[in-house]
């Protein structure tokens, strides 16, 4: 007999889901008031109340086995018997809200309540509707009073409108798992280190634990954990594949790499997510269905294309997105959300698992316990999840809008005023320098409170003509503070700054371990890997990994010879030394393009530095064939440089580390021969920098190298690892800092780099470059 697991709310929303996309139930803010008010709620009651109620049950249909559960949000058991609550909190004037307001909320909460009938033997049951108005905070409470025999029959012929789904289901996950059986590694045989890295990724999976591997360039990362995180699939049930990344060009290598098995026969449905903005069909990224036809009547609409889709597609990209939501007038962000739910695979943004500010959206999209994480480029993961939960507050922001809404509404204006008058009593603490709180700003974040429930009252009230942008913006800033402020422990700092003449309030996560480990620990497996991940036990530390994690260190599958590596040993670019050194910085930048024709990058600590040594070098050297890289480069004038180095040779590129060509850059063969490192990749002394530094001085005697030194350190492997993607190709780098001679930096060079050449001149810089190439000529 076949197994069919869904929730209760799974159920009831396929059968009477319908109507608008909201945009107010879509904020996260809104998903946080839905649990407040629950909580408020539960809380009234009294010992006769049993809150969050699980309840579980299985059912025998046409030969298949349903196991249905959800969890009442509450369960109340008095002498007149026992009545289901069930909590919906609500923009809606409660005068408009009857009995038959909504036919789905009665439905969920009959459906507990025939369930705890069949588990302690009832014949009648209550079930209340308590729907909870945000903007009056008020309740109205609808009752209701069934029979057993009323509860079944309704509750079978809810079973029976998604016996025909339920098929279709069983006969595609049947279909995928023997498609998966059948699966054969695509390509001839396995690079070198490549079976090595899959047989790990299948064993953490197995295991139910995290892998963290730094895997060279070459050894194909992509295809070493997807295909045996794939064939995994077979041995954990109800399991799905999130590929989380950082860049939108690795969501389409691995959406590609997908594709490939497709079409060898494998049947995986996958959904690539794109972000609202880039997707988004209107001139302005509205979901208020009076402004969006998008959002007018979606669920109305949903339910024919979505499952033509998931019954005769396996590959949901942006194209196909795009074109399915045009010709039904679906909101191509939603549909690709709801896509995702439907499919075995998703590729997205990491915000979508680990960003509090969008992954609350959908919450039965994302995070069970029984997903498999595959996460790319993972040395981006740190410092984006400090970036997720760091909220910061500008105070001339709400002075601002106080001037403004003072003449709108005084209420709201009285709030602002008094969040001014908390950043001033914060700045004279600071006495103008930046500082870190001693303590919590609690009165600032209780100003905040208040001026967020006035605002949220007068967003939401229709009679409101005029709504400022600035309101609704500093709105969510203000609750998101809040929300973080809720979680902050040790792991975060308080700080206040004065750059630019603005007072600026900022809530940082110094320690990122310990957030991402609470949320990986709802997911089954997780598995991180990239070529850079130096070294690796502090990447397993600050990415939320445990002692007993596993560690691999994948060998380049490319002989060493193949890449000439060189640093100079006579010019150091520390900031002090630096603006010495330009010229002779200059020289070996042009005897390292020029020796051997190609294409090049020469990578920079900043783009004032980049700027500063374009100038004396077009005064040293002709640069009709370099290209420089513009701050604040957008993706159509990114793919026409790829393009150019594409389809030309001799070209010079000017970028910097860490930058959009220092990763996710495919330029094989003699599209990319060589590249120029100047540097030692460590970001710019900051005051947040500083912060991370005396937090690990305290927490492990090793500040520098948490705040500084590794991070860039693995901005230059990235920036070389541009030069070989191929077992054919080879090239040159050149790394201008002697700093990198060091033993310090020596012990972090990954196997393949031992072979590098001491430079101390250009002439020697020449000779080697030269023998090198010759030898190649040879062969």
């Amino acid at each position: 007999m076949d197994n069919i697991k869904l929730s209760v709310r799974e159920l009831v929303e396929f059968v009477y889901k319908s109507g608008d996309i909201n945009a107010k139930n879509l904020s996260p803010e809104r998903a946080m008031e839905g649990i407040r008010v629950h909580k408020i709620l539960q809380s009234s009651m009294g010992e006769s109340y049993q809150k969050e109620y699980f309840l579980k049950r299985e059912f025998t249909v046409n030969n298949i086995n349903f196991i249905i559960e959800g969890r009442a949000d509450g369960i109340i058991s008095e002498n007149n018997g026992i009545t289901v609550d069930e909590i919906k909190s609500t923009y809606t004037n409660l005068d408009f809200i009857e009995k038959d307001y909504n036919e789905a909320h009665i439905a969920q909460a009959k459906c507990y309540a025939y369930i705890y009938c069949l588990d302690n033997e009832l014949d009648n049951i209550s079930v209340q509707l308590r729907y909870y108005n945000l903007d009056t905070d008020k309740t109205k409470t609808i009752l209701y009073s069934y029979n057993l025999s009323e509860l079944e029959s309704f509750f079978y012929e809810l079973l029976s409108s998604y016996i025909d789904w339920a098929q279709t289901i069983i006969d595609l996950k049947k279909e995928r798992e023997r498609t998966i059986d059948e699966l054969k590694f695509p390509f001839d045989c396995y690079r070198k280190g490549q079976r090595d890295f899959s047989v790990a990724v299948f064993s953490t999976i197995k295991e139910g634990k995290k892998l963290f591997s730094q895997a060279p360039t070459g050894v194909g990362k992509t295809i070493s954990v997807l295909f045996p995180a794939i064939k995994s699939m077979n041995y954990k049930s109800n399991t799905k594949i999130y590929y989380l990344t950082a860049k939108s060009s690795t969501k389409t290598i691995a959406f590609n790499t997908v594709k490939m098995m497709v079409n060898k026969g494998l049947s995986l449905r996958t959904t690539v997510i794109t972000a609202k903005d880039k997707i988004c069909f209107m001139d302005e990224t509205n979901c208020d269905p009076e402004y969006c036809p998008y959002a007018r009547g979606y669920y109305d609409r949903l339910n024919a294309p979505l499952k033509d889709s998931i019954k005769n597609n396996c590959l949901f990209d942006r194209e196909y997105i795009e074109e399915i939501a045009k010709k039904h007038d679906l909101c191509p962000f939603e549909f690709s959300l709801d896509l995702g739910y439907m499919s075995d695979a998703v590729i997205c943004d990491y915000n979508y698992y680990f960003d509090p500010k969008v992954a609350l959206q959908r919450d039965d999209v994302f995070k069970n316990s029984n997903d498999i994480l595959l996460i790319d480029e993972a040395h981006n993961l740190e410092d984006r999840t400090r970036d997720m939960y760091s909220p910061e507050l500008i105070k001339e922001d709400f002075y601002e809008l106080y001037k403004e809404m003072k003449k709108i509404n005084k209420k709201i204006g009285s709030t602002l005023l008094n969040i001014n008058k908390k950043f001033i009593e914060i700045k004279k603490e600071a006495d103008g320098e930046p500082v870190i709180l001693e303590n919590e700003p609690s009165e600032l974040i209780n100003s905040l409170r208040k001026f967020s429930i006035a605002a949220e009252e007068y967003i939401n009230d229709k009679k409101s003509e005029i709504i400022p942008d600035e309101l609704i913006d500093i709105y969510f800033k203000s609750t998101f503070f809040i929300k973080i402020s809720e979680i902050a422990d040790s792991n975060f700092c308080y700080y206040v700054d004065f750059t630019g003449n603005k007072t600026k309030v900022k809530l940082f996560l110094t320690d990122p371990s310990s957030v991402l480990k609470e949320i990986l620990k709802n997911a089954w497996a997780s598995v991180f890997f990239s070529a850079t991940l130096t070294p690796l036990k502090y990447f397993r530390y600050i990415l939320g990994g445990d002692d007993d994690d596993h560690v691999l260190k994948i060998r380049s599958p490319f002989e060493g010879e193949r890449l000439k590596l060189m640093i100079t040993s006579d010019i150091s670019m520390k900031y002090t030394e630096r603006e010495a050194n330009i010229e002779a910085a200059c020289g070996y930048i042009n005897k390292s393009v020029s020796e051997k024709k190609g294409n090049y990058m020469v990578f920079f600590p900043s783009y004032s530095f980049m700027r500063k040594i374009y100038d004396i070098y077009e005064s040293l050297y002709d640069t009709s064939n370099i290209i420089l890289q513009n701050q604040g480069l957008n993706e159509e004038e990114q793919d026409e440089i790829v393009n150019r180095f594409k389809n030309e040779t001799g070209l010079v590129l000017f970028t910097v580390v860490g930058g959009v060509f220092s990763e996710g850059i495919d330029l094989p063969l003699e599209k990319l021969i060589g590249a120029v490192i100047i540097g030692t990749g460590i970001p710019q002394i900051s005051f947040e920098r500083n912060i991370i530094k005396d937090f690990f001085d305290k927490k492990y005697n090793s500040g520098y190298d948490f705040a500084y030194k590794y991070p860039g350190f693995n901005k230059i492997l990235q920036s070389a690892g541009r030069v070989i993607r191929t077992e054919e190709d080879r090239g040159t780098v050149l790394m201008i800092d002697s700093r990198l001679c060091q033993i310090t930096y020596i012990r972090l060079f990954p196997e393949h780099w031992r072979h590098y050449k001491r430079i101390n001149n250009a002439d020697n810089l020449v000779n080697e470059i030269k023998s090198f190439w010759d030898e190649k000529e040879n062969e």
